[in-house]
């Protein structure tokens, strides 16, 4: 009956957190000093010990996200194409429609392309043909257009620059709208970075197949498989928090830290943890270990491609 006080919340929170700590502790301890243990127990029934590894590398994937939050802040530059360089009719433009010449000087690539400039698709098509160039040149077009004429549809914006009115592009222009400079790169790159941890947790049912198709046994279900994935990638999350902490003290101490990591400590890790929750011997483990590495890039490949449609279609 007696009154509530600050301090009597503050133990009940304290509380309630140890009562799920004694599994936290005891999971965390697990997966850093017994690789593969941990996904081994629980799957033959220990859960009262440990916390459900989907549920903790859930957890660990939120914090890592606002520790990249936290660490990386907003790289985006602060300057910006301000509307009147837009209002500024496309040097590019102009050349087309001049003498042979000078239309020759640029496709030799004497005149350095803009894009801040305003390119219809029969230029960026003849002229920009690098890489992934084209679609970047698309991308800020559409932009630097709406922000010219922001009264103007996307149907008439498309037409004016030689698109077809169809879905892709209809949707390419509404992306392009979105983006908070021409910098196109470094803005998804920033973008895909900081929802890494999301993109991991929908890609780990695909990479569970690799593991599934080598390691594949009727005593051990895709499920098991799984509990192993998240478990090894929670590892590998928790990791890379610690380097996010570190890199607030040295960039340089950050780097020498995590290449050690990605270069010897990882690969050990993912060796003794394959040993220890598949059971088999030293030289089958090696050989398995083996063939996962490159069927792990081409099922990252797959996943990759899978998350940057996903990742697209977000934005």
């Amino acid at each position: 009956t007696k009154k509530l006080t600050i301090k009597d919340f503050i133990e009940e929170f304290f509380a309630n957190f140890y009562a799920y700590d004694s599994r936290l502790r005891n999971s965390i301890i697990s997966i850093f000093t017994k690789p593969g243990v941990l996904a081994r127990e629980f799957n033959e029934g220990k859960r009262h010990t440990y916390a459900n590894p989907f549920r903790l590398f859930l957890s660990v994937s939120i914090i890592l996200f606002i520790t990249f939050n936290l660490t990386e802040g907003d790289k985006l530059p602060v300057s910006d194409t301000t509307k009147e360089e837009i209002k500024k009719d496309s040097a590019a433009l102009k050349l087309l429609n001049t003498n042979v010449t000078i239309k020759d000087n640029l496709l030799k690539d004497r005149i350095k392309y803009s894009k801040d400039s305003i390119y219809t698709k029969e230029f960026i098509d003849k002229n920009i043909n690098r890489n992934l160039d084209p679609l970047v040149y698309y991308t800020t077009s559409f932009r630097n257009f709406s922000i010219k004429y922001p009264e103007k549809s996307n149907e008439q914006a498309l037409k004016e620059l030689g698109f077809e009115n169809n879905f892709t592009f209809n949707t390419m222009f509404n992306k392009a709208k979105l983006f908070k400079s021409n910098n196109i790169y470094e803005e998804l790159f920033d973008y895909f970075y900081q929802k890494l941890p999301f993109f991991i947790f929908l890609s780990l049912p695909i990479l569970t197949l690799m593991f599934w198709l080598v390691f594949y046994s009727r005593k051990i279900n895709y499920t098991e498989h799984l509990v192993f994935a998240y478990t090894f990638f929670t590892f590998i999350f928790l990791c890379m928090m610690i380097f996010n902490f570190i890199e607030l003290i040295s960039e340089e101490l950050t780097y020498f830290i995590s290449g050690i990591s990605f270069a010897f400590i990882f690969p050990i890790y993912f060796y003794k943890s394959l040993r220890n929750f598949y059971q088999q011997s030293r030289w089958i483990t090696v050989l398995k270990f083996l063939i996962l590495n490159p069927l792990f890039f081409l099922f990252l490949g797959i996943c990759t491609l899978i998350m940057m449609f996903i990742g697209i279609i977000l934005f």
